[in-house]
C-alpha cells in the first residue's frame, strides 16, 4: 500500500496469482458473486478465505471516485477504470449493466499479481493517515505477520505486529485455546499470565483461540481498543463481543483481547455476518455461544483474578513512590498488613494519569491515619468497591486535613503553655506564668477538662457569693491568695484558688476557707440554677504542701469537702507527663503533613506536561547530594506543613 499525498493517489499492489480478464469481468465485476459456493475455500497456501458476499469490492468507492485495476495471470495482463461518475450517469440514464472502460496493453506495467490505484480521492490524507492505518489493519487482520506468511507493507514499511500497540501494556493475560505460548512471548512485560479452555460448545465441536489481557492504567486504553473483537479466518467479523456481554466490574475498563471463532463463519452453515461484515446476528445459537463462552469461562476468571492480582501488585506500585515507601516503611507490623490491603483497594481503581494516582495515595494515607487513629484498621476490609473508596477518600481527607490543621493548632497552643514552664525557677515567676494559664487550661489540671467555659449568669452569681466571702477576709488572708475563680468543665462546677507560691497553710485553714466558697457555690446553685449540674470540685494551687500532717491524712482532710491540693512544681511536672501523648502526637502530625505536602507537590509535578528533555516542566528537583534520581524534599514550616 502506497499513499502519496503529493498526488493524491493511494496505490494496493499484491504479488498474488493475478486474474485473467475472464476472472476480472466473472468474478471482480460481478456484485454478489459468491466464491465459497464456486472455488475452493482454500488459497493455493492453504488460506480460507475471508470474503462471503462478493461486495466488498464497491467500498472502494467510498474513497475515491476513481478506481484503476492492472492485473497479471498466466502471461496475460488485463486492466480497467471505474468511475464513480459514469457508474451514477448511466444508472439515470437507463437501466442495465455498466461497462468499465478497459486499460489498453501498453497502459498496464504490472507483470504479476494485481495493482488497484484510487484517485479523485474523497478525502485527502493527512500526515497520521499511514500510522492509523497501519495500526487498524494490524488489528483487524490477524493474518498479517512473518508467522502467517503474509505481509502489509504501507509506504516502504511492513506492518509488524508491534502496529497493534497492545501487547507491551497487557498487565495480566489469559491465553484461549490451543495457543500455546505465542501471546505469552508478544505480552512479555505481563506479571501474572494464565491459559484457559477454547472449548465453546464440546457437543458441537465449537471452539475458539486468543487471548484477553488487561492493561496496567486507564491510561493505556481508549475507547477504541476496550473491546474483544471476533476474527474468523483472520479477519475481523464482529467488532466487539464484549458490549454484549457488558460486564459488570472495575475490571471491565481495562479488558483488551481478541478471539478467534472460525466456527461462526462455516461454509456449511447459515451466513450470520451483518451486511457491512463488521457484526454477527445476535438472535443466531453460535452467537449466544460465543457470548456465554466470554462471559461464563473467561471474564468470571478474569474479573476474581484481576482483583486479587491487583490487590497482591498495588502494594508493591505504590511502594514505587519514595513518600509512599518512606510513609509505609515507618509502620508498624500490623499496620503494614493493613495498609497492603488499602493500597490493593486503590490499585483497583480506575486512573488515567499518575498525578490522579498520587491523588489517591495522598488521601489513602490519610483516611488510613483517620482510622488508626480510632483503631479502627479492619473497617478497610469493608470498603467494597472503587467508588466507594474513593468517595471514603475524599471524604477522609477533607475530615483529616481540617482536623490536623486543627489537632496541630491545639497542639502547638499546649505546646506555647508546656513550654513556658520549662526552665522556671523563680517562684513569682512560676506564680505569674501559671496565674496567665490556668483558668483558660484546666487540661493542666485534668487531662479530661478540654476547655474551659461558664455561664455567664451562674458566673456572675456565684462570683458575688464569693465577694461577700472576699469581704471577711482578713489582710493576710487576702495577702496569701492571689486569685480565686469559679470555671465549669465536663459537666462539674469548679472552683479553682491559686495561694501565693510563698505562703505556707495549715490543712484546717485550707478546709475551712475552700468549705466557705463550696457552701456559697451550693447555695448559689440550689437556689437560682437548679436545673445545672450540682456536682463541685475545690482545687487549691499553692507553692508547698502543708507538712504539720503526713500527705495521706491531708488528702483525707481536704477530701471531706471535696477539695484537692497540687503545687506549682507538681503541675509543672504533671503537664508535661499528661501530654508526652500530646507531644509525640504533635510530632506525629508535623510528620504526616509534611509527607503529605510532599506528596502534593510530587502529584502536580506529574501533571506538569514534559519539557522537550523529557522531564515534567516544573518537576522537583534532583539533589545535590550526589544521588541520581533521588529528590530533596523542600524545607517547610510547621504552619505551612499542617495548612
Amino acid at each position: 500500500i502506497d499513499i502519496d499525498r503529493d498526488s493524491g493517489r493511494i496505490t494496493v499492489s499484491d504479488d498474488g496469482i493475478g486474474m485473467t480478464q475472464g476472472d476480472l469481468n466473472d468474478r471482480f465485476l460481478f456484485v454478489g458473486y459468491r466464491r465459497r459456493e464456486n472455488q475452493p475455500t482454500k488459497t493455493a497456501k492453504g488460506r480460507h478465505v475471508m470474503g462471503r458476499k462478493g461486495i466488498g469490492k464497491l467500498s472502494l468507492f467510498a474513497i475515491a471516485k476513481t478506481i484503476q485495476v492492472e492485473t497479471a495471470k498466466d502471461g496475460t495482463t488485463s486492466g480497467l477504470v471505474m468511475r464513480a461518475d459514469d457508474i451514477r450517469a448511466q444508472m439515470q440514464e437507463k437501466e442495465g449493466e455498466y461497462h468499465p472502460d478497459p486499460l489498453p496493453a501498453s497502459e498496464i506495467s504490472v507483470a504479476a499479481g494485481t495493482r488497484i490505484t484510487l484517485s479523485d480521492l474523497r478525502l485527502n490524507p493527512t500526515a497520521g493517515t499511514v500510522t492509523a492505518l497501519r495500526r487498524r489493519l494490524a488489528r483487524r487482520f490477524s493474518i498479517i505477520g512473518p508467522d502467517h506468511g503474509f505481509e502489509v507493507i504501507v509506504n516502504d514499511e511492513p506492518i509488524k505486529v508491534s502496529d497493534r500497540d497492545f501487547y507491551p501494556k497487557i498487565e495480566y493475560l489469559w491465553s484461549l485455546g490451543a495457543v500455546g505460548d505465542q501471546y505469552e512471548k508478544l505480552c512479555s512485560k505481563a506479571l501474572k499470565k494464565k491459559r484457559l479452555s477454547g472449548t465453546v460448545d464440546a457437543g458441537q465441536g465449537w471452539t475458539v483461540s486468543g487471548w484477553v489481557g488487561t492493561v496496567d492504567t486507564q491510561k493505556s486504553i481508549t475507547e477504541e481498543t476496550n473491546i474483544v473483537p471476533v476474527l474468523a479466518w483472520g479477519k475481523l467479523i464482529h467488532e466487539d463481543l464484549l458490549a454484549a456481554v457488558k460486564p459488570a466490574g472495575l475490571f471491565a475498563k481495562y479488558v483488551i483481547g481478541e478471539l478467534h471463532a472460525d466456527f461462526v463463519d462455516d461454509d456449511k452453515a447459515d451466513d450470520i455476518a451483518t451486511s457491512d461484515r463488521q457484526s454477527l446476528k445476535e438472535d443466531d445459537p453460535r452467537f449466544a455461544a460465543l457470548t456465554a463462552y466470554l462471559r461464563d469461562t473467561v471474564l468470571r476468571e478474569v474479573g476474581n483474578a484481576w482483583r486479587d492480582w491487583r490487590r497482591d501488585n498495588a502494594l508493591d506500585k505504590a511502594r514505587e513512590n519514595p513518600i509512599v515507601e518512606e510513609w509505609y516503611t515507618s509502620l508498624g507490623p500490623d499496620a503494614r498488613k493493613a495498609a497492603k490491603d488499602l493500597f490493593g483497594k486503590i490499585g483497583n481503581m480506575a486512573v488515567g494519569e499518575e498525578s490522579d494516582r498520587i491523588e489517591l495515595y495522598k488521601n489513602g494515607i490519610l483516611a488510613f491515619e483517620k482510622l488508626r487513629f480510632r483503631d479502627l484498621l479492619s473497617e478497610i476490609d469493608k470498603l467494597d468497591g472503587a467508588d466507594q473508596l474513593d468517595l471514603v477518600g475524599r471524604v477522609f481527607s477533607s475530615i483529616d486535613e481540617i482536623e490536623a490543621a486543627q489537632y496541630g493548632e491545639i497542639a502547638r497552643g499546649r505546646l506555647r503553655v508546656i513550654e513556658s514552664f520549662i526552665g522556671l525557677v523563680d517562684a513569682d515567676e512560676k506564680e505569674r506564668v501559671i496565674q496567665k494559664h490556668l483558668f483558660e487550661h484546666l487540661w493542666l489540671l485534668n487531662p479530661s477538662w478540654e476547655r474551659a467555659s461558664t455561664n455567664q449568669r451562674i458566673e456572675e452569681s456565684v462570683m458575688s457569693e464569693f465577694a461577700a466571702l472576699d469581704a471577711g477576709l482578713s489582710d493576710e488572708e487576702k495577702k496569701g491568695r492571689v486569685d480565686i475563680r469559679y470555671r465549669t468543665a465536663a459537666g462539674k462546677n469548679i472552683i479553682i484558688e491559686l495561694k501565693r507560691y510563698s505562703v505556707k497553710v495549715k490543712p484546717g485553714q485550707l478546709v475551712d476557707q475552700v468549705g466557705k466558697y463550696r457552701s456559697a457555690l451550693a447555695k448559689c446553685l440550689k437556689q437560682k440554677f437548679a436545673d445545672q449540674p450540682q456536682d463541685i470540685e475545690c482545687i487549691v494551687v499553692l507553692g508547698w504542701r502543708p507538712d504539720d500532717l503526713p500527705p495521706e491524712e491531708v488528702e483525707r482532710t481536704l477530701a471531706g469537702v471535696h477539695a484537692r491540693i497540687i503545687t506549682y512544681d507538681e503541675l509543672i511536672q504533671h503537664a508535661h507527663e499528661s501530654y508526652k501523648d500530646y507531644l509525640e502526637k504533635h510530632t506525629e502530625v508535623s510528620r504526616l503533613s509534611d509527607l503529605i505536602s510532599r506528596l502534593e507537590q510530587s502529584a502536580k509535578a506529574a501533571a506538569l506536561p514534559e519539557s522537550t528533555d523529557g522531564k515534567a516542566a516544573g518537576a522537583l528537583p534532583e539533589s545535590t547530594d550526589g544521588a541520581a534520581g533521588t529528590t530533596s524534599a523542600p524545607e517547610t514550616t510547621e504552619a505551612e506543613a499542617t495548612e
